[in-house]
């Protein structure tokens, strides 16, 4: 009998997104405790199982995978596997992996990677026919949960306030970092550091069909990427990381895309700076984080650094759209002030955003479920 089911809708194999990085963060925190439900084939490190159909394979608008659990043959495995082990609780890794479990007496909890009501507001607007499902959806999901982890604080108050749930409910359970590995070299990152030497690279990464991250590759693009050449012709190149392909009709000269790579810290490496500028979105994101702890100078909008305990031009530097360009110029001309910055950055994530820390928050609030 395993002790934790968690569940989610998309495969973790290859953690090449924030939400992925979580949950692998998650599942490594539970063992041996903790079994894994995902899409086929069942993952090779976490003991668990597979469900057959990944509507997310379709492409087009919103990530459908988040309907693979009301699939009706997704739904029977599920719920089989549930009845036959009887976990002593369901974890879900999105409000979209709650209902499958409805009516099997197993309490359900909810680590929350975002505010999904807010986010898609920002997307669609607040009248709009799918915000209305999401925010149903996650009121009920949210009130129904024993209990729900959140990235931030902010996120804590937002259930609160938007949903009533109760903050005895609620864990604050931050995104984390682990430090990169040491030693790892990528000849293609090596290559690509030797032919833009002399330049200043700019560095940019994400899943590249998740909105917010479009968004803000449609402005490094159209407006970051072009003041910057008006400024200082020659100075700067622009290397995107992430996948699964470059969004339809952004491009720029200065913009060159490097695919999913196997180790984003090769990368990181052999950037001057590294660039966050979101405009939408909930949770915290995990991009920050990483430059961080690479120990890079990052400018972020204050969006990208929403839920960290991080201070403009302490650890990293903030912008919007109007001063972008130009803390990207300051930084980039002062590497001396810009590599002290990153230091403080560096030293901020080591003491308060390890995985190791959540791990100890995941762990302590599903105790109770653990020990009944």
């Amino acid at each position: 009998m395993s002790s934790i089911l968690v569940t989610t809708f998309y495969p973790i194999h290859d953690a090449t997104s924030g939400g992925k990085r979580r949950v692998d963060a998650l599942l490594r925190a539970l063992q041996p405790d903790a079994r894994l439900l995902q899409p086929e084939p069942a993952h090779p490190d976490f003991p668990g199982q597979g469900y057959p159909v990944d509507l997310g394979r379709r492409k087009f608008g919103i990530n459908w995978g988040m309907f693979n659990l009301y699939w009706p043959a997704n739904r029977r495995i599920a719920r089989r596997m549930a009845a036959g082990e009887k976990p002593a609780v369901l974890l879900a890794t999105s409000i979209w992996c709650h209902d499958a479990f409805a009516g099997l007496g197993i309490p359900r909890a909810l680590d929350a990677q975002n505010v999904d009501g807010r986010a898609i507001a920002e997307r669609f607007g607040h009248t709009h026919p799918f915000t209305r499902l999401v925010r149903a959806t996650e009121r009920r999901v949210v009130r129904e949960s024993k209990l729900v982890f959140c990235c931030s604080d902010i996120d804590a108050e937002l259930f609160g306030r938007d949903y009533g749930v109760p903050a005895g409910k609620l864990r604050v359970a931050p995104n984390g970092v682990r430090p990169p590995p040491p030693g790892v070299r990528d000849p293609a990152a090596e290559r690509m550091a030797a032919e833009l030497a002399g330049k200043s690279i700019l560095f940019f990464m994400g899943k590249l069909d998740y909105a917010p991250n479009v968004e803000a590759l449609a402005y490094i693009a159209e407006i970051l990427l072009p003041g910057l050449e008006r400024r200082l012709p020659g100075r700067f190149a622009c290397l995107v990381a992430g996948g699964p392909r470059p969004p339809a009709g952004i491009r720029h000269p200065l913009l060159r895309f490097v695919g999913q790579v196997p180790e984003v810290a090769p990368w990181i490496g052999i950037a001057d700076l590294c660039l966050a500028p979101v405009f939408s979105g909930s949770g915290t994101r995990l991009k920050v984080l990483e430059y961080l702890a690479a120990g890079k100078p990052v400018v972020a909008t204050a969006k990208a650094a929403e839920g960290l305990a991080v201070e403009n031009g302490r650890e990293l530097r903030l912008a919007e759209k109007p001063e972008f360009a130009e803390a990207v110029l300051r930084l980039a001309q002062d590497p001396s002030g810009a590599q002290a910055m990153a230091t403080r950055g560096l030293q901020l994530v080591q003491s308060a955003y390890s995985w190791d820390r959540t791990a100890e928050t995941w762990r302590n609030g599903l105790a109770p479920f653990l020990h009944r």
